[in-house]
């Protein structure tokens, strides 16, 4: 009976853990410290994958070891307890009983948090008669985090939300169910959340068209209308226009895209370190500081406008690109064990399609954000590949998600 309740109780706690993480950055600390004690007291443990958490741990000893023996590890200590709360959180993750309890708190906290700024986006829009989200400074005070983080957890918790509809018989929760993956939808389309909105439209359309039993003509016609479908969007909407720097002709875009998007800067930046002498093409650098300070010196020499160029340097870009930065601060050995934890993830979830797409959503995200660089990322990256193993496992049981 104690046992039931302790069970109970950790379950609940994860919940609230994914419940606030898009309000605050104190709140997850705090639960996941009273999660970690929990754990102690559960004497069952739930089975997990020994592969996924050696990987992980052999990941991140690396990393860690390597700055040790170098004498980096303290100087960059901000970025290394990041790495600590993901190998936490996965194993924790993992201990977790009732997994819908979870995915639950979860959604309903991305939908408070949606419907928050939403109110906020509504306010704005009655006072200025605009939406502000083409490129302005105006974002970051009506969503509660920044963009980009925000639109991959409501990417999330659509695809979960996916997943309780086609396990559940109720036909109102059901309902429920699409009535939240509408209006999630909608607001990411609202702040135009680049790489959520792209990975969240083409997973539904994906859905629409492979549920509909379509034969191979239909699912042709079907796919061609989405894409025109697409199109319209990107091309009427001003706020997506300017989000995606389309302009009236194509060499326009071209132009204006390298001009405004940071990351034609950044990523050059970041492949000139390749060369430089403190680079080792194993291990890296020796220290990780040399990554940024190398970043900086380059944004002083290429970038000509005075203002960009201070903008640059006021925001210490970082490579903007996680697979980059492991690769200068861990070498060829820090890539290759990193890819191999997606390596198994992949064959691990290959019977399961939603699963497959949000790790390879995950993949691209990784491609554009370092999300070791801050504590939501560490989060998300620790939290959801454990809990997409275990709903799967739900997902297969014969039992109702309810």
């Amino acid at each position: 009976m104690i046992q039931k309740k302790v069970d109970y109780f950790f379950d609940i706690a994860v919940a609230l853990l994914l419940f606030s993480l898009p309000f605050s950055l104190a709140i997850p600390n705090i639960i996941l410290g009273v999660v970690f004690l929990l754990s102690f007291f559960k004497n069952k443990e739930r089975l997990f994958s020994n592969t996924y958490i050696n990987l992980l741990v052999l990941f991140i000893s690396y990393l860690l070891l390597k700055a040790f023996l170098l004498n980096s590890l303290i100087n960059n200590i901000h970025i290394y307890k990041h790495l600590i709360t993901i190998l936490i959180v996965s194993v924790l993750l993992f201990k977790v009983e009732n997994i819908i309890l979870v995915v639950k708190g979860f959604i309903f906290g991305v939908f408070l948090a949606v419907l928050i700024s939403s109110i906020k986006i509504f306010i704005f829009y009655l006072e200025c008669n605009q939406l502000p989200f083409g490129n302005t400074s105006d974002v970051e005070n009506l969503i509660l985090i920044d963009r980009p983080y925000f639109g991959f957890i409501c990417f999330l918790a659509i695809v979960l939300l996916h997943l309780l509809i086609t396990k559940t018989k109720d036909s109102i929760n059901k309902k429920k169910y699409l009535f939240l993956i509408i209006f999630i939808t909608l607001f990411l389309f609202i702040i135009v959340a680049r790489l959520a909105l792209f990975l969240s439209f083409s997973f539904i359309a994906i859905q629409i068209l492979l549920n509909a039993k379509l034969s191979k003509t239909n699912l042709l016609t079907g796919f061609l209308l989405l894409i025109t479908i697409s199109l319209s969007v990107l091309t009427l909407n001003e706020n997506v226009k300017n989000r995606f720097h389309i302009k009236d002709s194509f060499e326009s875009t071209v132009k204006v895209l390298k001009n405004q998007e940071p990351r034609f800067v950044i990523w050059d930046c970041t492949i000139n370190q390749l060369e430089d002498i403190g680079f080792h093409f194993f291990t890296g650098y020796k220290n990780r500081a040399d990554i940024q300070f190398n970043l900086n010196e380059c944004y002083k020499s290429i970038i000509t406008n005075s203002s960009k160029k201070e903008y640059y340097l006021a925001t210490k870009f970082n490579t903007h690109n996680q697979f980059f930065d492991i690769f200068l601060s861990g070498g060829l050995i820090g890539v290759i064990l990193f890819i191999a934890l997606f390596l198994w993830v992949f064959y691990s979830f290959r019977n399961n399609f939603s699963a497959v797409f949000t790790m390879s959503g995950f993949v691209f995200f990784l491609l554009v954000e370092n999300l070791f660089f801050r504590q939501l990322g560490a989060y998300l990256f620790g939290i959801f590949i454990p809990l997409f193993y275990n709903v799967i496992q739900a997902y297969n049981k014969e039992d109702e998600i309810r």
